[in-house]
């Protein structure tokens, strides 16, 4: 049994590190550009850098899978003030790559 507890930790455990960021935070902006610039941006009060780099924000672009939910989540948590959890992945492997949103939570 404590086999089977262990490899489900070490399965679902993987998950959380496979992002190069994860920050929690009430939103406190958000930027909206052309679909396929970086389209929707948000960033965390207190300026927090999000995928180990300089950069306080993240962003979706139109062309990603569940674009308009994450925009939607993103709109009423920040409506709401609810705390956020944004997992993100930078662009690039460079220290300018800017950091992509993958997983977002809400509480």
């Amino acid at each position: 049994m404590r086999i089977v507890v262990a490899i489900c930790f070490t399965l679902l455990s993987s998950q959380v590190f496979s992002w190069d960021g994860s920050e929690s935070g009430k939103i406190y902006q958000v930027d909206v550009t052309s679909g396929t610039n970086y389209g929707f941006r948000v960033s965390l009060s207190g300026a927090k850098k999000l995928c180990g780099n300089d950069h306080a924000w993240a962003y979706v672009n139109e062309t990603d899978s569940n674009y308009n939910t994450y925009v939607a989540v993103l709109l009423a948590a920040k409506a709401a003030q609810q705390t956020v959890t944004l997992y993100t992945n930078r662009k690039d492997n460079s220290s300018a790559g800017y950091c992509h949103l993958g997983y977002i939570t809400v509480r």
